[in-house]
């Protein structure tokens, strides 16, 4: 139904990759909706290197040429790509709630020299498609577009996106150039957008209101605090135990400020998209709409 790219101007420093691996994870926990995460980039990168999947235990490459990108595009030149078989080329994270797809087997350096703009073509309309298709097979499709200047694929995402999370963090000299220079691609421009400032500091002075203000950012914007668990659960692949653990049980009394913090996330876009009442609005951290 509806697609979710979370990108950020910055070419580092936001933490959108985090996020965007622990919000469907958050979205497929408190919602009643099946959620895809994909992503723009290769296979073993982004978000990806949030999860450990069973296929590791064989060799990485064999293991994934039967999912991911590279079937799906198999199945496209043979004009069999439809909505209905997107499904059956991921990887299940959660029982029938949250899936992975994988991105493409990297192209050596003189096979993407050879090829040059008609590679990037061949992925953004690749990725143009299975956006589309996600749409009618998924509930929510969460993609990860990347940071900074987005590639063929993540323009893509960004095109075909219905809301774009944009990634930010409290360092006004990188803000002022990434965003008061107009730097951002028209993709974006045109979309309607939430803004995140990853690990926030709220002792700063850089406040939430005072980059709101600065920058004249007219919709909600929400912090995403720094989380030592979060990089060591990154670091470990066990994103998703940590997530689950954050939730802090059935009554939700031992939640975490991260995973309020992305809970926040997830209800701001629920309500941005109409998806049915999920989840409630928990004081976490604070939120400027």
């Amino acid at each position: 139904m509806s697609l979710i790219a979370v990108w950020s101007p910055l070419k580092s420093g936001s933490g959108s990759t985090m996020l965007a691996s622990s919000l469907p994870i958050v979205l497929a926990l408190e919602y009643q909706v099946k959620v895809l995460l994909a992503h723009g980039g290769h296979a073993g990168e982004r978000v990806e290197q949030a999860f450990t999947c069973k296929q590791e235990a064989l060799d990485y490459m064999t293991a994934f040429q039967d999912t991911g990108m590279d079937a799906l595009e198999r199945l496209r030149a043979g004009g069999r790509l439809s909505p209905e078989n997107v499904r059956n080329y991921t990887l299940p994270l959660l029982s029938d709630r949250l899936d992975l797809l994988c991105g493409p087997k990297p192209m050596p350096a003189d096979a993407i020299h050879a090829t040059g703009n008609a590679e990037d073509r061949k992925q953004a309309e690749l990725m143009t498609r299975v956006m589309e298709s996600s749409k009618r097979s998924y509930d929510l499709t969460v993609a990860d577009a990347g940071n900074g200047v987005p590639g063929a694929a993540d323009r893509a995402i960004l095109q075909a996106a219905d809301l774009i999370v944009v990634g930010l963090n409290q360092n006004l000299h990188i803000l002022e150039s990434a965003i008061e220079q107009e730097r951002l691609p028209p993709e974006v421009s045109d979309k309607a957008c939430l803004y995140i400032v990853g690990k926030y500091d709220r002792d700063s002075h850089c406040t939430l209101h005072n980059i709101k203000r600065r920058f004249g950012i007219k919709t909600t914007v929400l912090g995403v605090p720094y989380c030592s668990g979060m990089t060591d659960a990154w670091n470990m692949r066990s994103v998703m135990p940590y997530m689950q653990r954050s939730r802090g049980g059935a009554d939700l009394k031992r939640m975490s400020s991260l995973y309020n913090a992305v809970r926040n996330l997830a209800d701001a876009v629920a309500e941005q998209l109409g998806l049915p009442a999920g989840g409630s609005k928990l004081g976490g951290l604070h939120a400027l709409g």
